[in-house]
């Protein structure tokens, strides 16, 4: 890291430390009770909408939610593996809860004003871009549905043109931020013939969630929560102008994978960051922790586990910094991503899994906050593709020939 990058990772704790970390405080027990954080319906309360939004439009405000956009549209355009090492940094030094709301402090491809845009009209970037750069916006992002999870390609929601309009049917779950978003990032089938030799057929739309016909159906609770983020969506003849589709028709797919490609980094990061923080806790309480008169720390079992999560975090960091400094060469990094999402989440799955068990029984205990790490670090098997369509993408990706295995 250079000290470029360390000056402005040092100023983004800063920041937090001054303006993030005091809104999380300031909700006290409605940010951390689950009784309070949810409503009865399993949907997050409006004073953690607003907190979640409040976070944004400090960051924007203060320069650094859209400091990895575009500079077309008001961002640095400061790269992928800077990228990587701010979320790294962040869920580092946060840990569980706090990072619930440093997590808003850098804009994703689906709610800021990302290179997704530079597909859209101009008429439609005139109409939500400030919202976007102030972080006012929240969006989700609208691909998963039903019976369409891994396999996209399976998708039913079908938009059909009408005039100048397309009618929208369908449905999406397991779709972040739905319950309280301001807008959707939908796929839809524009094409069933295309879509059924596997060569395009889905469209992409910006659907405002205000827009008759949408409705969120449910919330998804997940890992024995009392409420959740996830959604499932339904839309019922939504009507949406032409002006508010974003990109070729039929050519959905090639926008969607210009983010989750970042994310897979995005989650790398944020999985290796808290996988961190509680090594550095199993260490400080293995040194003080005695058991059969000797400290946790002296005993070879301890010392084992310690190592071995320190050796997969350096191979998880460096798999992952490699796989972002080609995609700043230009480089295509479908292959690296995978491997750097699949590793580095399985990686911090296990590294916290050791923490808690060092700590023994207050491993358990919600103190400690690590059963909330190991459920971030599970669910991160799932989300930006499921771990196991990662190495089928490896797999085929090397029998053709399109593995590149050497580092930058």
């Amino acid at each position: 890291m250079d000290e470029s990058d360390r000056r402005i990772i040092d100023n983004l704790h800063a920041f937090a430390d001054r303006e993030i970390v005091p809104i999380e405080e300031a909700l006290g027990a409605t940010f951390t009770n689950p009784r309070l954080h949810y409503d009865e319906t399993g949907k997050e309360t409006p004073a953690i909408t607003d907190a979640r939004r409040r976070a944004r439009m400090k960051s924007a405000e203060a320069g650094f939610y859209t400091m990895f956009c575009s500079k077309k549209f008001g961002g640095e355009d400061l790269g992928i593996r800077l990228w990587f090492l701010c979320w790294e940094s962040m869920f580092h030094r946060y840990g569980m809860p706090k990072t619930q709301l440093v997590y808003e402090i850098l804009s994703t491809f689906f709610s800021g004003p990302h290179e997704v845009w530079n597909h859209a009209s101009e008429e439609l970037r005139a109409e939500v871009m400030p919202g976007l750069a102030t972080g006012k916006l929240q969006g989700c992002f609208g691909l998963t549905e039903p019976d369409a999870g891994s396999d996209s390609w399976m998708m039913r929601t079908q938009a059909v043109r009408d005039g100048s309009d397309w009618i929208i049917n369908g449905s999406k779950q397991w779709t972040t931020n739905s319950p309280t978003a301001d807008f959707i990032m939908l796929y839809a089938v524009t094409d069933k013939a295309m879509l059924t030799a596997r060569k395009g057929g889905v469209t992409c739309f910006y659907v405002p969630t205000s827009t008759p016909g949408f409705k969120v159906e449910s919330v998804l609770s997940i890992l024995g929560e009392l409420g959740g983020n996830e959604g499932i969506l339904s839309f019922t003849d939504m009507r949406v102008p032409d002006k508010y589709r974003i990109g070729e028709l039929n050519r959905g797919f090639d926008l969607a994978m210009l983010g989750v490609r970042h994310g897979r980094l995005a989650n790398a990061g944020r999985t290796l960051g808290t996988a961190r923080w509680a090594l550095e806790k199993a260490i400080d309480y293995a040194k003080v922790r005695r058991t059969f008169g000797a400290a946790l720390a002296e005993h070879q079992t301890i010392q084992n586990y310690l190592a071995d999560a320190t050796i997969k975090l350096y191979a998880g960091r460096l798999m992952a910094l490699d796989a972002a400094t080609k995609a700043d060469l230009g480089r295509d990094i479908r292959t690296e991503a995978s491997m750097a999402k699949a590793f580095c989440t399985q990686a911090a799955f296990e590294i916290i899994d050791k923490c808690m068990q060092i700590h023994g029984g207050m491993g358990l205990a919600n103190e400690t906050k690590l059963y909330q790490a190991l459920h971030q670090a599970r669910a991160t098997h799932v989300t930006e593709g499921p771990n196991e369509i990662q190495r089928r993408s490896i797999a085929q990706n090397l029998l053709r020939g399109r593995v590149d295995l050497t580092f930058e």
